[in-house]
């Protein structure tokens, strides 16, 4: 078993571990078409700004468009930014079985984002680098393995997607609708009182299982 594991851009070996790994996430009620869309646009507390930077094609695009913004930053940015990314890398691996599988596949591995243009979220190319990211994806690992390390269990919708109201039109389309009819197929291989245990329902979710 592999003892590190390292990662840079999204299409390389481990590529899903990058903030721009395009796979949408939904936070805040708002479906992000990246981790990066999110993170970037939490810099600011407008609201409208953050339109802007969703709308953009890719997650560059989005750093791009936060950079050209930088004087409207929110105060609180250097306290708050590794709680934002937590919340971003939280997401995109609850809400995207494929992507949960890989994270927890990699077992007790320590994962580096590789790259010398970052000290920060990154190992900074030499390993003096804090690799947060790295970290975060680590805390999230551990998060995961607490419910369980089977990495082909999948999370009920009221956990992988905890704001989205059970009778929202979420559930009735697309993303939304795929995940209940791939996570039904699961319990019913689990058993649905065994994975009750697991996940006690909440009251608007009763009588789902």
């Amino acid at each position: 078993m592999m003892t590190e594991i390292k990662f840079c851009k999204p299409s390389e070996p481990y590529g899903e571990f990058s903030n721009f790994y395009s796979m949408p996430i939904i936070l805040l009620n708002e479906i992000w078409p990246t981790a990066e869309h999110y993170f970037q646009s939490m810099k600011f507390e407008d609201v409208n700004l953050w339109d802007r930077i969703k709308a953009t094609k890719s997650p560059w695009e989005a750093v791009d468009q936060a950079s050209n913004l930088g004087s409207k930053l929110r105060s609180d940015w250097e306290e708050v930014k590794d709680s934002v990314m937590l919340k971003a890398v939280k997401a995109k691996f609850f809400q995207h079985n494929e992507l949960k599988k890989i994270l927890v596949e990699t077992g007790d591995a320590t994962i580096i984002y590789h790259n010398s243009a970052d000290d920060y979220w990154a190992d900074k190319g030499d390993g003096a680098g804090k690799n947060m990211l790295g970290q975060i994806l680590m805390r999230v690992r551990a998060q995961l393995f607490e419910v369980s390390k089977d990495p082909d269990l999948i999370f009920p919708p009221w956990i992988a997607f905890p704001n989205c109201d059970r009778g929202g039109m979420f559930w009735g389309m697309g993303w939304g609708e795929d995940y209940i009819i791939q996570w039904s197929h699961f319990v019913d291989q689990f058993g649905a009182e065994e994975y009750k245990k697991l996940f006690p329902e909440p009251v608007e979710w009763e009588r789902s299982l």
